[in-house]
């Protein structure tokens, strides 16, 4: 294999490990190097060269020259696509229109815009917009669009305020898409007939998503490598056919004939798709193998492999940040793992004959048929099951979970897309485009392809009937999975018993693993995890896979809430398997708008809230009567002062002393054990702060001593940092080492104030952000205290950074 090839994929991949990539003045020296360094060690020259090349990417693709100090901004840009419509709110993604060679790094922008005119993808606008960063909420076990954004090259976002069309020249996909649209929107599969034929999912519907999630059906409906290894194939085919039945000649041109039109094929086939990434992956392997036999160069699969792995990571570096890219290659290679175990020869038929006789020199023609067929049987059941547990493993890596019924849907799904759907939807297709183009009417083309797709859109919806259709994984487990296959890949591959028997141990967090579910230890840690919901505050202690919520974070209409993005992934990728209490301390959106769907997911978990107060929900007028009835369901206490003992910590409700609405009715709560303790302040403000400190004053002279106070070693800070919170006689009363600050990052309120961070560092008092730092874990184990932080210790990678827009600096 080719090492300088081997040493760029290597490196590129690796990092994603990385703190950084190299400061822009080391290229020049590093670019000598490789040159010096190709002949003699081509290994070291080649990773070498992807240090340099990633990092120069990087560096241009983010490297806007903008002040970041600037409110609106003039911009000019092409429409790439409508990503989604909520309301009268539409998000898309523009290509910009530069000086800095926008069709190598197609350097993109998403924009919202309120009330927008007629857009569609094509248009070319100039743009007045309020410009934010590509930087966003992380915490472990949730999705993280910081990465994703990048791996799309969109380096920033922003709200569209005004915009001017300078000109509408939509190409032919677009054109062709629109009127498909209009055509298939009559048929019930009509959305994935789209996303078939032209590569579009723009209208497959959240529920229809979540099925080909559970099923693992989604790589059907993203055109890659089996879409075009189809297509390619049928062209070949047939091309064969007729040339050599009709237009035979002792050459090659037959047969080059046949390889050109199957290569034109796919890549019109890929420009239907719009070179969508994992697109471009798979034509970018076809094209190789093509290029191979063309130019009879014997090369091996996995050569192949290489060759379009380098050209994918050389067109763009970033590629690596998507789990597309992991999938795709995953799933070729472990094709090709497999395919290399059952490769059909004589020899392995002759072997494998039942018959005696027929195992002879000379084999039937029917023998040899059928020999074939059932290799080719056995091929694509090891191809399949193989491809389900490796790509589940490679699923659960990046979504926290995998599906249960991905091997039985692929099996039945797979040929009878390979046979039938894929050759009827692309027919229908060539038809469409030669009625259109006539004139003539292009109703009914589609019906023999959606007649193929009844059977589908059945199994999609009979499969995910089932509740336990998608297992939800923690981080624990699926580190030990990941341990396990490999080695149980290594032993089952290693001839030597020694080795085996070394190779066997990696199965044993498995195992403990299992063991330690059935007898578990103690541990007398807990944590506390504030977690980077935006402008908001969400907060789990944790404590012997039990854990307590204080507040959900905000909800924004039906289709986004924190809570479900951001508390329950939590809750799974921590193992978290019970729910004992959720503290609601206010009515606000920003902390209280996760609470219905908490509840409905933990219908046993134990309500703290002053909700419901003269039996209607304090929430009702600002969500829904069916949030006020979640409440009623749930079995409640109130805010009122109480103490409640919970895995050997003490819960300390403190305030508020009656009901009441707004900030100052925060439920106050501290939580504590023989030597750590962390005070829950919610929304309170100055009032609510002079209250407390006078009731917990007026306790200690009247029982002569107070068991109660207010110091401890974690403070989370009361509204957000507010400069209407936090007073000097409330500092000093809890009097902590640590204060958490949970405010989105550049939030248009400016909190946390720096008036009131000021305050907290006269009296040294450390204090984070979660909009800076991403989710904040803090850890008790006895006298200690330690602080874990998304971006330094749980994933310290460069494109994990805090953005800021026009800029690529490391955080301040």
């Amino acid at each position: 294999m080719n090492r300088f090839m081997c040493g760029y994929c290597v490196t590129i991949v690796s990092t994603m490990l990385w703190p950084a990539l190299a400061n822009l003045y080391l290229l020049p020296l590093l670019i000598v190097v490789v040159i010096t360094a190709c002949k003699r060690v081509p290994f070291i020259a080649g990773g070498l060269f992807a240090i340099c090349w990633i990092s120069l990417f990087y560096a241009l693709l983010m490297g806007w020259d903008t002040d970041e100090r600037v409110d609106t901004l003039n911009v000019e840009g092409e429409i790439v696509s409508l990503v989604h419509t909520n309301g009268d709110w539409i998000s898309m993604d523009i290509v910009l229109i530069d000086s800095i060679s926008p069709h190598l790094f197609s350097r993109k922008l998403r924009l919202t815009w309120k009330e927008p005119p007629s857009l569609t993808p094509g248009q070319h606008w100039l743009l007045t917009i309020k410009p934010r960063p590509i930087t966003s909420t992380l915490n472990q076990g949730s999705y993280n669009q910081q990465k994703n954004l990048l791996a799309k090259h969109i380096i920033g976002k922003g709200r569209v305020v005004s915009g001017k069309l300078l000109s509408h020249e939509p190409n032919y996909r677009t054109q062709l898409i629109a009127e498909l649209k209009h055509t298939l929107k009559t048929h019930a599969s009509g959305d994935l007939l789209l996303a078939l034929v032209a590569g579009d999912r723009t209208m497959i519907s959240a529920e229809r998503w979540q099925q080909l999630r559970n099923t693992g059906a989604g790589h059907l409906f993203a055109i890659s490598g089996l879409h075009l290894s189809v297509v390619s194939l049928w062209l070949l085919i047939g091309a064969r056919f007729l040339l050599y039945r009709y237009s035979a000649v002792n050459s090659r041109r037959n047969w080059l004939l046949c390889l050109t039109l199957s290569a034109v094929g796919a890549v019109a086939y890929a420009y239907l798709a719009g070179f969508s990434v994992s697109t471009q992956r798979a034509m970018i392997m076809l094209l190789a193998f093509i290029c191979f036999s063309v130019l009879q160069r014997h090369s091996s699969s996995w050569e192949r492999l290489l060759y379009a792995l380098f050209v994918v990571l050389l067109m763009d570096p970033l590629s690596m940040l998507s789990a597309s890219f992991w999938l795709s290659f995953s799933a070729l290679g472990i094709i090709l793992l497999t395919v290399t175990r059952h490769t059909f020869t004589p020899k392995n038929l002759s072997a494998s004959l039942d018959s005696g006789a027929m195992a002879q020199a000379n084999l039937s023609e029917h023998a040899t048929l059928w020999l074939k067929f059932r290799n080719a049987c056995v091929a694509f059941w090891a191809v399949q099951w193989r491809l389900t547990l490796g790509l589940c493993l490679v699923q659960a890596i990046f979504f926290s979970g995998t599906s249960l019924v991905s091997l039985a849907v692929n099996l039945l799904l797979v040929p009878w897309f390979t046979l039938l759907v894929i050759p009827l939807c692309l027919l229908s297709l060539l038809v469409f485009i030669f009625a259109t183009s006539l004139g003539l009417s292009a109703a009914g083309i589609f019906w023999v392809a959606a007649k193929s797709m009844v059977p589908v859109t059945a199994i999609l919806n009979y499969s995910s009937q089932f509740e336990f259709v998608w297992l939800a994984l923690s981080d624990q487990v699926i580190a030990a999975l990941m341990v396990a296959f490999i080695g149980l890949y290594l032993t089952i591959n290693v001839k030597d018993i020694l080795w085996r028997l070394v190779l066997s141990v990696m199965l044993m967090p498995l195992l403990l693993m299992n063991l330690f579910m059935f007898a578990p230890i103690e541990d007398k840690r807990w944590q506390v995890h504030l977690l980077d919901v935006g402008q908001g505050l969400s907060l789990v202690i944790e404590k012997g896979n039990r854990a307590i919520i204080y507040d959900t974070g905000a909800r924004y209409g039906d289709s986004f809430s924190y809570a479900e993005r951001v508390v329950l992934p939590f809750l799974i990728s921590q193992g978290i398997e019970q729910l004992d209490y959720l503290v609601v301390s206010h009515g606000d959106n920003d902390h209280a708008g996760g609470a219905e769907i908490i509840i409905q997911r933990y219908p046993k978990t134990l309500l703290i809230s002053d909700l419901d107060m003269g039996g209607e929900s304090a929430l009702a007028s600002e969500f829904d009567h069916k949030f006020a009835h979640e409440i009623a369901l749930a079995q409640q206490y109130s805010c009122r002062p109480k103490i409640l003992k919970w895995q050997n910590l003490t819960l300390e409700v403190l305030a508020p002393s009656e009901a009441r609405e707004g900030n100052n009715g925060s439920c106050v709560i501290r939580v504590n054990d023989a030597s750590n303790s962390v005070l829950l302040s919610g929304d309170i403000e100055k009032l609510a702060e002079r209250a407390l400190l006078g009731m917990i004053e007026e306790k200690g002279k009247a029982d002569g001593e107070n068991n109660l106070n207010l110091q401890s070693r974690l403070l989370i800070a009361p509204h957000h940092g507010s400069k209407t919170s936090s007073t000097e006689a409330f500092i000093d009363a809890v009097s902590p080492e640590l204060v958490l600050f949970p405010a989105g990052f550049k939030n248009r309120y400016r909190f946390p104030n720096s008036e009131v961070v000021l305050r907290y560092h006269q009296r040294g008092i450390a204090t984070l952000t979660s909009g800076e730092q991403g989710q904040i874990s803090i850890i008790f184990n006895q006298q200690t205290m330690k602080i874990r932080t998304y971006r330094s210790d749980f994933a310290p990678f460069w494109y994990n950074q805090v953005f800021r827009f026009g800029q690529i600096n490391n955080p301040e």
